[in-house]
């Protein structure tokens, strides 16, 4: 499975290492945009039950949360599949989502496209369907549409632009509420 992280918790990192972020994901990026999970009813896992590993993560993960998957070629992993199934590389596990729905291709020019499996079902790429067999060049911004899950592609700039923007918001958001708080 490739490399998947919070966006809460990167933008942590990137308060944190500032430049020595884009060092440190120098990749492309496709984000799980917050919002409607439907849990499969015949999931191999109790999700019912997941709880966060420690709670003292329940006060500072934000509700509604993304998660984003590091998009890193590698040797012999230039397709990388994602679908509901586990033995994907990018686990999806959401019930409105194949369990191989589509495949993302990595590009020797180190772009990539994404195309639909025949098996799986629509995918909508920018609000266009994707035809099985048509691999089509994702554009960082492109938002894919799996059922109800929502993907936006990054390239590694427009993420790093992102994760910029989303740091300021939460450095605001902090000063904004340390102002607000009541002197002891």
């Amino acid at each position: 499975m490739a490399r998947a992280l919070l966006l809460s918790l990167l933008v942590r990192q990137h308060l944190a290492l500032k430049e020595k972020f884009r060092a440190r994901y120098p990749h492309s990026w496709l984000v799980w945009e917050s919002g409607v999970w439907n849990v499969p009813e015949n999931s191999e896992q109790n999700h019912g039950d997941t709880r966060l590993p420690t709670s003292d993560l329940r006060d500072c993960l934000p509700a509604g949360d993304a998660m984003c998957f590091e998009l890193a070629p590698g040797a012999g992993r230039d397709v990388l599949p994602l679908g509901r199934a586990s033995h994907n590389v990018l686990v999806v596990n959401d019930a409105t989502v194949s369990r191989e729905h589509l495949a993302l291709h990595h590009q020797a020019d180190g772009r990539w496209m994404v195309e639909s499996l025949s098996q799986g079902g629509p995918a909508l790429l920018s609000g266009k369907q994707l035809r099985p067999g048509q691999p089509t060049l994702l554009e960082s911004g492109m938002q894919l549409q799996l059922g109800d899950v929502r993907l936006t592609f990054h390239d590694a700039e427009s993420f790093h632009t992102r994760m910029g923007h989303t740091a300021a918001l939460v450095l605001a958001q902090q000063q904004r509420l340390s102002r607000e708080k009541p002197s002891p």
